[in-house]
C-alpha cells in the first residue's frame, strides 16, 4: 500500500509541495539517514488531505538537502485526498474512513490497511518519538494534543507552541499509540488557511530534526494545559448551515465566524447556534471519554438558542458543514480545569 523512498535523490523532491505530491501520487514513506545513525525520529503529516502545513514544512526542509540530526522516518498517507481538485480541500478520499481513526484493528478497508502498514513500519524502525502534524479547518492558534501527561509529551509540544490539550477521548488516532518508550504528539499548527500556520510547522520541525534532547521541557517555558475535552457532534442526518441568523429548514444554524472563539475566553451564555425545533436537540451528542452524554454540563437551550452554561475553552471549531457533520463542530474543555505550567 505504501510507496517507500529510501534516501531519495534531490531531483525527486520537485519544486513545490503540490508537484511533489503529484509525483508521489499514493501514500508514501520516506526514510533518510541522519548524522546520528543510532537514533530515529518519525514525522507523520497529511493524515488529512486538507491540512497542508506539515507537508509544506517537510518539503521546504527536503529542498535544503541537509542531513537530519537523526535518522528520519516520514509518512505522508492522504496524498490521494489532498490531490483531488481543488487541492488540499478534501479531508478524506470520498467514501473512505478518516485516516486518523484507523490506527487500531480492524484494518479491513483501504485507510485501515495503510494505517496498519504505518504501524508495522514504526515497529520495524523503532523511532524514539513520533510527531503528527495537522491543521484545524477553522482559523485557530497553534496547540498540541496528547493522550496522557508526561514531561516528554510536554517538551515535544513546546517545540511548536505553548498550548496543550490532554485528551482521554479514544477514536483510533495515531497519538493513541503513544508509549513512554515512544511518545506520540499531535501538533495543530493553526488553521489551514491561516498565514502563520506553515511558519509554525517549519520552525518547530527544524527544532525536532536537530535538537539533541527533545524530551526535557526547557527552563523558562510556559504551557497552558487543558484536560478532559468533549466533542460537540451531530448525527449524520442533521441539517446544518453557517449564517448570521437562523436559516429556515435547518436543524441547527451556526453563527458565521464562530471560530473566532478558538482558545479565547468563552463566557457562560455565549451563543453557539440556533435550533430549528425542540427535536433538534436529539441530533446533538456531547459525549465524554466514558461515553456518557454530558451535554448539560457544557451547553444549554433557551428558546431556540444553543449556548454555553459555564466558562469554557473551545477549540478546533470548524466553519465547514461537511466537517461539522462528518467529524465534529468543536471541542470544549472546562476553564476551571485550565492549568498553567511554568518551568
Amino acid at each position: 500500500m505504501l510507496k517507500q523512498l529510501i534516501n531519495p535523490s534531490p531531483e525527486q523532491y520537485c519544486d513545490t509541495p503540490e508537484a511533489f505530491l503529484k509525483s508521489l501520487a499514493e501514500p508514501t514513506m520516506i526514510y533518510i539517514d541522519g548524522e546520528r545513525s543510532d537514533r530515529t525520529r518519525a514525522v507523520v503529516t497529511l493524515l488529512h488531505g486538507n491540512e497542508p502545513s506539515g507537508i509544506q514544512a517537510l518539503h521546504r526542509w527536503l529542498l535544503t538537502e541537509k542531513k537530519p540530526g537523526f535518522n528520519l522516518l516520514c509518512f505522508i498517507p492522504s496524498i490521494p485526498a489532498a490531490l483531488l481538485e481543488p487541492l488540499f480541500r478534501n479531508r478524506v478520499y470520498p467514501g473512505q474512513r478518516d485516516m486518523n481513526r484507523c490506527f487500531f484493528p480492524p484494518y479491513t478497508d483501504i485507510p485501515g490497511r495503510v494505517a496498519e502498514e504505518i504501524v508495522e513500519l514504526l515497529d520495524h524502525y523503532q523511532p524514539e518519538c513520533i510527531l503528527d502534524i495537522h491543521n484545524t479547518s477553522g482559523s485557530s492558534p497553534d496547540f498540541g494534543v496528547v493522550t496522557y501527561e508526561s514531561e516528554a509529551h510536554e517538551a515535544l509540544v513546546s517545540l511548536f507552541c505553548d498550548r496543550l490539550v490532554i485528551t482521554d477521548l479514544r477514536m483510533g488516532a495515531l497519538m493513541e499509540r503513544s508509549t513512554r518508550r515512544c511518545p506520540v504528539v499531535t501538533i495543530e499548527c493553526g488553521g489551514a488557511q491561516d498565514s502563520g500556520s506553515s511558519d509554525v510547522a517549519w520552525k518547530g520541525l527544524q527544532k525536532y530534526l536537530y535538537s539533541d534532547d527533545v524530551f526535557v521541557l526547557q527552563p523558562g517555558h510556559h504551557l497552558d494545559l487543558y484536560r478532559h475535552p468533549v466533542r460537540l457532534e451531530f448525527k449524520q442526518n442533521t441539517t446544518i448551515a453557517f449564517a448570521e441568523s437562523y436559516v429556515l429548514g435547518t436543524d441547527i444554524t451556526v453563527p458565521t465566524g464562530l471560530d473566532r472563539f478558538n482558545f479565547g475566553a468563552v463566557a457562560a451564555g455565549t451563543l453557539i447556534g440556533w435550533l430549528g425545533s425542540e427535536q433538534a436537540r436529539e441530533q446533538i451528542k456531547v459525549l465524554n471519554a466514558e461515553g456518557e452524554d454530558v451535554f448539560a454540563e457544557f451547553f444549554g437551550i433557551k428558546g431556540n438558542q444553543l449556548y454555553t452554561v459555564q466558562e469554557l475553552k473551545l477549540f478546533m471549531i470548524t466553519t465547514r458543514p461537511d466537517i461539522a457533520l462528518g467529524d465534529c463542530l468543536l471541542y470544549a474543555a472546562k476553564e476551571q480545569e485550565h492549568e498553567v505550567l511554568d518551568t
